[in-house]
Formats: C-alpha cells, sequence, structure tokens
C-alpha cells in the first residue's frame, strides 16, 4: 500500500478558535510500499500526530489535506475506517500498556475478532498461533497465561502479536525500543526486521533514536515544528549536520565518526548502518591489520 499525504494541516484546537497553531503544517509526503520509514524530530515536532492520521484516528483540520492509503481515501466519507485499521496496525510507545485481556490468546485474538467476525474459531486460533510464534514466543507456553504474568519484552512482544495478527500491510510503532536495554533494544529491532522481511509489507517507526534510524530506515523524513524540514534516504539526511543540529538532534555515531574524520583529512565514503561504516574504514586502511 502506498502512502500519499497532500498538504495535511492538524491543530488539537476547536473549528472556531482563531490563530490556532496547527501540530502538523502543510505536511506532504510519499511512503512507498516496502519501505522502512523513519520519522525522526524533537518531542512536540508534530510527528507523533502525523502518525495518527494513517489509519484515521485522527483526521484533518477542516479538511485541509489529502491523505490515500493503497485503495482507501481518507477524505472519502464513504471510506471504511474499520476496513483501514485491519491495513494499517499501529503500535503506541510502551506496547504493553495496551494489553487488557485475561490471557495471551484472548489478548491477541481480539482484533482478528473484531476485523473479521466470519473466522471461525479454529481459524482464529490458527491465525492468533502463527502471530505468537512469528514475534518469537513459545504458543504453547503462554497461550493460557495472563499477560501480566509475563516479562516486560515478552509483553511487547505479545502486544506486538496483537496487532499484526489481522496481517495489517502497514505497520506504525511509536517509540518502539522505548524503556529498553541495549540488549532488549537490539533484539526487538531485530524482530521487527525479521516482520518486514516476512510479514508487513511497510514499517514506519517514530522515533528520537538516530542510531536506530540510520541503521534499520531506508527513508528518513525530519519533523520540526509541524513541517518536514528534511526527507530522504539517511544518508542525505544525515550528512546534512547543520540541518540535524538545527532540529535538536544528534547524528547517529556511524556519521558523526565520518564527518569528524573528514575533518582530519581521512575521507570514508560509506552508508549510515554500522557494517557499512566498519567495511568502509577497512577499505580505506587496507583491511584488518
Amino acid at each position: 500500500m502506498r502512502i500519499e499525504v497532500e498538504n495535511l494541516y492538524f491543530s488539537y484546537a476547536g473549528k472556531r478558535e482563531k490563530n490556532k497553531k496547527y501540530a502538523v503544517d502543510g505536511v506532504s509526503l510519499t511512503i512507498e510500499e516496502g519501505d522502512f520509514f523513519g520519522i525522526i524530530g524533537q518531542t512536540g515536532s508534530g510527528k507523533s500526530t502525523f502518525v495518527q492520521h494513517l489509519n484515521g484516528l485522527l483526521k484533518a483540520s477542516d479538511g485541509r489535506g489529502r491523505i490515500k492509503i493503497g485503495e482507501y481515501d481518507l477524505g472519502d466519507k464513504k471510506t471504511d475506517y474499520k476496513a483501514l485499521r485491519s491495513k494499517v496496525g499501529m503500535v503506541f510507545q510502551y506496547p504493553e500498556h495496551q494489553l487488557f485481556a485475561e490471557t495471551v490468546k484472548a489478548d491477541v485474538s481480539f482484533g482478528v475478532k473484531n476485523f473479521y467476525p466470519e473466522k471461525s474459531e479454529s481459524e482464529i486460533e490458527s491465525i492468533v498461533k502463527t502471530a505468537i510464534e512469528t514475534v518469537g514466543l513459545d504458543y504453547e507456553k503462554i497461550a493460557e497465561k495472563s499477560p501480566f504474568e509475563l516479562s516486560g519484552g515478552q509483553k511487547r512482544r505479545v502486544a506486538i502479536a496483537g496487532v499484526i495478527a489481522p496481517r495489517p500491510e502497514v505497520l506504525v510503532l511509536d517509540e518502539p525500543a522505548a524503556g529498553l536495554d541495549p540488549e532488549g533494544k537490539a533484539d526487538f529491532l531485530n524482530l521487527l526486521k525479521k516482520l518486514h522481511a516476512d510479514f508487513v509489507k511497510t514499517i514506519i517507526i517514530v522515533s528520537h533514536d538516530m542510531d536506530l534510524v540510520a541503521e534499520y530506515c531506508n527513508k528518513v523524513a525530519v519533523f520540526k515544528g509541524g513541517k518536514i524540514v528534511k526527507s530522504g534516504t539517511p544518508k542525505e539526511v544525515f550528512s546534512d549536520e547543520k540541518a540535524i543540529y538545527g532540529c535538536g538532534l544528534d547524528l547517529p555515531v556511524t556519521e558523526y565518526l565520518i564527518k569528524r574524520l573528514k575533518e582530519r583529512g581521512i575521507d570514508v565514503e560509506s552508508g549510515t548502518t554500522v557494517a557499512e561504516f566498519v567495511s568502509a574504514v577497512k577499505e580505506k586502511f587496507g583491511g584488518e591489520r
């Protein structure tokens, strides 16, 4: 599903309020099917408000703006938002807080039953089992457990399983690695990489973590004051040091090191991932020593 947003405006103020401030201020952005897309910016930049438009949780203020997601035109009053939300899954910051049911199985099955009431119990169980195993958990061991008895990492995976069980084509995650230690973060992000390869066509993450975005995303958009100030590949975006610092953000460590090396007359060309950086440095200096 291709996502096309044109000239979108949104304000939390009432319709009659004059001189209102827009949290999303004339944003236009295209996200292609298959992208692993990063949306970055400081707190209050409008990034989280923006992504909540992608499955209709928020709607353009005063009808200003156009959003089309695949076949769904969100400006059309006849748009089936229930069908749209089965295709665009939303995972909020600290997704384990989305858990609510008595058992893991019941929690993960909720979305499937809501979106596809025609499914039989055996079909639902098969779908739930696949979702739970896809996020790296043992269905037989945890299906009948209370989700609140699980570890923090397991809770987060169960929450993700509940969102992906209806097989959305787009998965939107707001600060997916928040609160995780380095090992837990790496583990969780590898899960997202697996989901992108095998389960969900398009992933969109909102993040303050520049290293995460540089490592995993193929496209990035930088928000500031409700506007997009920079977009492109991670290399294109993070090579503009002035723009990144101007938005109150830091460079990913790989791009920072590349720039500091260049200041010392050592020209190392690479992408933004750690593997690309290490490979470029080895090539520059004639391999490992």
